[in-house]
């Protein structure tokens, strides 16, 4: 839900703009325990973040992607293709387990994991052998699956907010 949401990615902003606090009452955080007022951030303020972050997260996945093609000039072919399976195949099943670690850990922390996570995969190709490259593409295949369902959770996170400050009805709710 919308409120999980919100509560697991509090705190999570790449500002470099101080933000209004929106009030100095504290409020419930939607698992039954108080968390200090939230910052109030502009809608310019709030897009500029989208922007920032969508332009960090294709900068990575373009890396990870180079990596995955040069993989077959940096070992035998067979090697290449069997570690990309492995990657795929945990990017698969990390799937079933990623939501409940993002709601567990938070969206900003979830994001940093895999992202050092996924660095552990690609540096996984300085010292090329089976039996560093098998368990780093495990782990590149989980960092992916926690990437994915972390950013899904910011950016919905970030259009409820964005509507908020706008001042527009909330995002959600069914059609008919």
């Amino acid at each position: 839900s919308v409120g999980r949401l919100s509560a697991a990615t509090h705190g999570l902003a790449f500002m470099t703009k101080a933000p209004n606090m929106a009030s100095t009452a504290f409020s419930d955080d939607g698992f039954g325990g108080v968390r200090p007022p939230r910052p109030a951030y502009s809608p310019r303020d709030l897009m500029r973040n989208a922007l920032v972050f969508s332009a960090s997260f294709a900068i990575l996945e373009g890396c990870i992607s180079a990596t995955i093609i040069i993989s077959h000039e940096v070992v035998e072919h067979h090697l290449a293709s069997s570690v990309s399976a492995v990657l795929y195949l945990f990017f698969a099943l990390g799937t079933l387990v990623a939501p409940a670690l993002v709601r567990r850990a938070g969206v900003k922390r979830s994001l940093v994991a895999s992202m050092l996570m996924y660095a552990v995969y690609t540096a996984a190709y300085m010292a090329p052998s089976p039996t560093v490259l098998y368990p780093a593409g495990a782990l590149g295949g989980l960092a992916g699956a926690l990437l994915w369902t972390a950013q899904g959770a910011y950016y919905t996170t970030s259009a409820v907010e964005y509507s908020k400050a706008k001042g527009r009805a909330s995002v959600g709710g069914g059609g008919g």
